[in-house]
């Protein structure tokens, strides 16, 4: 039914949105590629229309449409043909898809980047990122490996961490096998990828006797759901509405949490899930707007208040949202995590969880390197040629991987 449905569904939700001026959204001042974040954010609000649509009716859950939606325009569920300057190979490691992108131009045997796509943990699959790993791995010359994990919330965490850390280990402990040099491997990933990237580098500088990672390319990781107060979640919330703002960030955390209900979602969104014991606890330091540069404590500074919180939901969640591999910054010790690549952008609510746990890796002195996007919001390095074309800082930053990439490969 849901098949038979979904186009009249986007039709109808087409037609509202036009009604409703959804066409031209209001931007903040500053945000660059005013037509590829107006893009984004309609068909952000058109599936949320088209996913509200559906679960009034009953047929569909708001995730399974989202799903739909982004595998129609996305994905293809084949891998890219060759060409003279890439081959793409399809294999299993340890039970997990992967897909490697091996440039023809690459060393023999290559240094490889290990990469965790976005998507809330939701949405989006190895095939979504085709077109964006094919251009990293031709640009850069070296091997990129994207691991199909399972999402949530059918997988709620650990599942989809598991599943990425084994893929890495099998990577590290099998290397020679794939044409691939153990000691020059890498770990990258965007938004929720981003995360589960910082997770499995934590884990794997806990371990002994596996190879070190040769560094982690952050790209405006999702790294903490103690607070959702930060000085970039309050004044880049409507920095391009409907796309990526603290009810969607709510959604995703409770969905990767397993425990995705109105109420845990409102808890969140409002801060409620944390106690007054917690918000004053040494937790809170660890996400403390102090760790961010003077320049982005903006105009509204975080979060200060500490007499609020429903007990009961923190004691339910508070488990969970503590575990470092869950959120990296609550991590007590970063001290062993590998050397790191960390890209923000300027108008993403995530900008300050990419900032404070460069600061935190800086202060224990890891080796990071920080780029904050410019007029950027949440997505830009996605953002490709066709509907939505690239963005205009989408090169000059993989051209900065680029360049960190060869130093740390040496």
């Amino acid at each position: 039914m849901f098949c038979a449905t979904l186009p009249c569904l986007v039709g109808v939700a087409v037609i509202f949105a036009g009604i409703s001026n959804v066409a031209y959204i209001p931007l903040m001042e500053g945000v660059v590629d005013t037509y590829q974040a107006r893009v984004i954010s309609t068909f952000a609000r058109v599936v949320r229309i088209v996913g509200g649509v559906a679960e009034s009716l009953g047929l569909e859950t708001p995730d399974n449409v989202a799903r739909a939606m982004t595998d129609f325009i996305l994905s293809d569920n084949t891998p890219p043909p060759p060409t003279d300057h890439l081959k793409v190979e399809d294999y299993t490691f340890d039970g997990v898809p992967v897909r490697l992108y091996r440039p023809t131009a690459a060393a023999k045997p290559s240094p490889s980047v290990i990469y965790l796509h976005g998507g809330g943990w939701t949405i989006l699959h190895i095939d979504s990122f085709d077109d964006i790993l094919s251009d990293y791995a031709v640009t850069s010359g070296y091997v990129f490996i994207s691991i199909e994990y399972p999402l949530a919330p059918e997988n709620p965490f650990p599942k989809p961490f598991e599943t990425c850390l084994t893929a890495v280990l099998h990577v590290l402990s099998q290397a020679g096998s794939y044409g691939l040099d153990a000691e020059k491997v890498a770990i990258a990933g965007d938004s929720a990828g981003g995360n589960l990237a910082a997770a499995v580098s934590l884990k794997l500088s806990e371990l002994k006797d596996v190879p070190k990672l040769r560094f982690q390319w952050l790209i405006y990781p999702a790294l903490q759901a103690f607070t959702f107060k930060t000085p970039s979640y309050l004044s880049k919330e409507d920095a391009s509405p409907y796309f990526n703002d603290g009810a969607t960030m709510a959604h995703y955390w409770c969905n990767y949490m397993g425990i995705n209900t109105p109420r845990m979602k409102e808890a969140f969104r409002t801060n409620h899930h944390t106690s007054r014991k917690l918000k004053q606890s040494i937790y809170a330091s660890y996400v403390d707007s102090k760790l961010l540069p003077k320049e982005f404590r903006g105009d509204r500074p975080g979060e200060t208040r500490l007499d609020y919180g429903d007990d009961e939901i923190s004691n339910e969640v508070e488990k969970i949202i503590l575990n470092p591999y869950f959120a990296p910054l609550m991590a007590p010790d970063l001290s062993g995590v590998a050397p790191a690549f960390v890209v923000t952008a300027e108008f993403d609510v995530l900008r300050d969880d990419g900032l404070m746990y460069a600061q935190r890796m800086k202060d224990a002195g890891v080796d990071v390197v920080v780029y904050n996007s410019p007029g950027s919001i949440h997505g830009f390095l996605s953002f490709f040629e066709g509907l939505i074309p690239k963005y205009t800082d989408t090169d000059h930053t993989i051209g900065k991987f680029v360049k960190y990439a060869r130093e740390h490969f040496k």
